[in-house]
């Protein structure tokens, strides 16, 4: 099974022998691009080691800060998930503090647990729990949604409030979504497990 490389779009199964590394393989049958190598980058395990290093320092510092009336509110991202459950937003808190807050967490943890255990004698995680943990929160994490609404927010915001600005953890999040993206990107969890 080593030698097979599977076309994700069409199914069609391929030999490895008949390409050499330095060419690209191509599916005879619907031309896309196949990988046909299964080292997998320490680079992910770094991407992902930074990622919840921005997302902790992402929950200090506030995301937005509107000034109304004199009275100045900073939103942080745990804040925004508690300012929907003081109203009484109970179903749409939930769903927020799982997509933007437990599922991308998890995922860069099920990374660093992939690598950790890939290197260990013993296994305390069994394979198909950090498989199925991965696909799981890497489909639920929907963290880019959050900043876009964010985005939206502020747009609409400008007129209304006399004073409405991005702070550091806006920043610190789209740095965040860049090191979660690229440690999913980085990350093959078939040629870790094996």
């Amino acid at each position: 099974m080593n030698n097979i490389v599977e076309c994700f779009h069409c199914g069609l199964f391929i030999e490895k022998q008949k390409f050499t590394k330095k060419q690209k393989i191509k599916c005879p049958r619907c031309s896309s691009k196949l990988t046909h190598d299964n080292k997998h980058s320490l680079d992910s395990l770094y991407y992902a080691i930074t990622a919840i290093l921005l997302f902790i320092l992402l929950n200090i510092y506030p995301l937005i800060t509107l000034s109304f009336s004199g009275v100045e509110l900073k939103a942080t991202l745990f804040n925004s998930f508690l300012i929907l459950l003081e109203q009484d937003f109970i179903f749409v808190s939930a769903l927020v503090f799982f997509t933007i807050i437990v599922a991308p967490l998890l995922n860069s943890f099920v990374i660093i647990f992939a690598f950790i255990q890939n290197k260990m004698k013993r296994k305390p995680f069994p394979k198909r729990v950090l498989f199925d943990g991965f696909k799981f929160f890497k489909t639920w994490g929907f963290i880019e949604v959050f900043i876009v609404s964010i985005i939206v927010t502020y747009i609409k915001l400008i007129g209304m409030v006399s004073n409405t600005r991005f702070d550091i953890g806006f920043y610190i999040m789209l740095a965040y979504i860049f090191m979660f993206y690229m440690s999913n990107k980085r990350f093959d969890i078939k040629s870790v497990l094996d």
